[in-house]
């Protein structure tokens, strides 16, 4: 009897210890938990390129994202798509599909980036350098010395019974409180010029915008 009990204590114990190492072998084979949100290349339909993803992280000091779901007043989706934006570029403000990334729990937008057509544009040589940085793009790019950008560029398009209107202008305007202190006014032109070059591939003028994949330095003096 005593032998017997003893054969099937160490019983036990084996079907115990296989127990555990089935376990163990289970938790580490399981997939490790995905960070929340999108990273900075996959959002606002992936449009930021190699020069814009890392100047928003610069901006924002964040690596994930998320935008807003749901959709608008006109039933279209709140998030940023590159055929939405050009099919809006003649409507009203209020109608148009802008890209605006949020840090991750966030009840505002790092900052927002809208597109629209337009038959004019500022000289940049008559403008005053007091407030804005002038870059050598498009047809007129500043930015401001409170924050934001503007880009305009070469892009003839026809809105819904419209003429056509020959330039897009594209804004960036920030979030104070989201947007980095160390961050650069170049980091906001790195990725509105990187996402006016996606627009423009979109629309099929990327040879009339010429905008560069690497933005250059603002102008001086």
């Amino acid at each position: 009897m005593k032998d017997s009990a003893s054969t099937g204590s160490k019983a036990r114990l084996a079907l115990t210890g296989a127990l555990v190492a089935i376990m163990v072998s289970g938790c580490s084979d399981a997939e490790p938990e995905q960070p929340k949100g999108l990273s900075p290349s996959q959002i606002c339909d992936g449009a930021l390129g190699p020069a814009g993803a890392p100047a928003l992280e610069r901006i924002s000091g964040t690596d994930r994202f998320t935008e807003l779901d749901g959709s608008n007043g006109n039933g279209d989706p709140n998030a940023f798509s590159l055929p939405l934006a050009a099919k809006r570029l003649h409507d009203d403000l209020s109608d148009r599909n802008q890209c605006q990334p949020y840090k991750v729990d966030s009840d505002f937008p790092v900052l927002t980036i809208d597109f629209e057509a337009r038959a004019g544009h500022s000289d940049p040589a008559k403008v005053s350098t007091d407030d804005l940085s002038v870059y050598p793009l498009g047809r007129f790019a500043v930015t401001h010395r409170d924050g934001g950008a503007t880009l305009v560029y070469s892009c003839p398009t026809k809105g819904d019974g419209e003429v056509s209107t020959p330039y897009i202008r594209a804004r960036l305007t920030v979030t104070k409180g989201q947007v980095e202190p160390d961050s650069t006014d170049k980091d906001q032109m790195a990725v509105l010029t990187a996402v006016s070059r996606a627009m423009a591939e979109e629309l099929g003028c990327a040879t009339q915008a010429k905008l560069p994949s690497e933005v250059p330095d603002a102008l001086t003096g």
